[in-house]
């Protein structure tokens, strides 16, 4: 049976959280889950979510199954965590320091892809803020990437 096709979200969520998933010994208690789920969640937690996908616009009309991606991941973590209480923020911090490494390391994010091929990420921007006694980061990664061949 061949392998089912997803859509470049997909797949591109699934091969960033196998990636993080290979990379779990740097964020120790912290689950990492995909963006669009119904599933409760609790903090400290870590959410990949591919946002957007769109043609590689260099490519022009004739993209190719090429796509420019925008991949946000958020950090979340409780300014009100019992186990961490007098360091919750340095912990958030840190989780937020081992995302950006894991992310950092292009060559291993590319060995983590499900199928078709990441040609680049690239770093764009990491937004902190706090609500409701929470910690929160959102980092912006642009990605381009190619289905599999039919």
């Amino acid at each position: 049976m061949p392998t089912p096709r997803y859509s470049i979200r997909t797949i591109t969520e699934q091969s960033v959280k196998a990636w993080f998933d290979a990379n779990a010994a740097l964020l120790p208690g912290t689950p990492v889950v995909l963006g669009q789920t119904d599933s409760e969640r609790s903090v400290p937690i870590i959410i990949i979510h591919a946002e957007s996908a769109r043609g590689a616009k260099d490519l022009g009309a004739y993209w190719l199954g090429n796509f420019e991606l925008t991949v946000k991941i958020y950090v979340y973590s409780s300014a009100d965590d019992a186990a961490t209480k007098g360091q919750a923020l340095e912990d958030h911090r840190a989780r937020c320091e081992a995302v950006q490494a894991i992310m950092m390391d292009v060559p291993g994010l590319q060995s983590s892809w499900t199928q078709g091929k990441l040609y680049m990420s690239k770093f764009d921007a990491d937004d902190e803020g706090v609500a409701d006694r929470r910690y929160g980061n959102i980092m912006q990664y642009s990605l381009t990437a190619v289905y599999p061949p039919a």
